[in-house]
């Protein structure tokens, strides 16, 4: 076949999936934006930053720093219960809806700080600490995944064997013991996961090397809503 006359054809293929108006050229250039990401974009950036995991979106509020509505007036299962309640809670505080829900990084510690102290970390260590003032939902978290871990560090890890979370999780290192084990917690949270004696919870207080994904190092706000909204968008139509 003509070299000359491949390129006209492949000129005029290109040319119908970018400007044409038909439905079909969409669904192919759809069809040809998920295999140029799928196959070539994320492999690549995958390499470039040493993790199977580079960008990942945030999906929980257990890294907010602010003041998380337990129930927005709502009924909220709570084990084998179910309650009322439209208060506003960090670090297993609980404040009245008219209180103050946006906090600085004072009130963030005064909140939560306790806990840190209990552990040896002081409010100085943890203003030096990456993220010092965590991410919320919908983030988009930059994930390097060459390092050695250390007390501060925002890690993703895969849970524990046995557990139900479906997916990574990403929180914060507050403890390294002299044989590597770590443990970390969510800036957000009262306290660690933990089995508590069911083998099918998370347990962040024994996590090894080998489920460390990568750490966190930059976030990109609100960029994740768009698959937050189409999961849940997705689960409703199963139900």
């Amino acid at each position: 076949m003509n070299f000359k006359k491949q390129k006209k054809d492949v000129k005029k293929a290109w040319n119908w999936i970018w400007n044409s108006d038909s439905p079909i050229s969409w669904v192919v250039a759809l069809i040809l934006i998920y295999i140029i990401i799928k196959l070539i974009f994320f492999p690549t950036i995958s390499l470039i930053m040493g993790t199977s995991l580079p960008l990942a979106g945030v999906e929980s509020s257990s890294m907010d720093h602010q003041m998380i509505n337990e129930g927005s007036g709502s009924l909220t299962l709570c084990g084998k219960c179910i309650k009322w309640s439209s208060n506003y809670e960090i670090c297993g505080n609980i404040f009245l809806k008219e209180d103050k829900e946006h906090l600085n990084f004072e009130e963030y510690w005064e909140n939560c700080g306790n806990w840190y102290d209990k552990k040896k970390i002081s409010k100085y260590e943890f203003e030096e600490f990456p993220l010092k003032n965590g991410f919320k939902k919908g983030d988009v978290i930059i994930v390097w995944g060459r390092f050695t871990p250390k007390i501060g560090d925002i890690v993703i890890f895969q849970a524990n064997a046995g557990s139900q979370s479906p997916y990574p999780i990403i929180h914060r290192i507050v403890n390294i013991n002299e044989e590597g084990i770590i443990q970390t917690k969510g800036d957000h949270n009262e306290k660690q996961l933990t089995k508590n004696n069911n083998r099918f919870e998370t347990d962040e207080t024994y996590i090894q090397e080998n489920q460390l994904i990568g750490k966190a190092i930059i976030k990109i706000p609100y960029l994740g809503y768009p698959k937050i909204w189409l999961t849940d968008i997705i689960n409703v139509l199963r139900r």
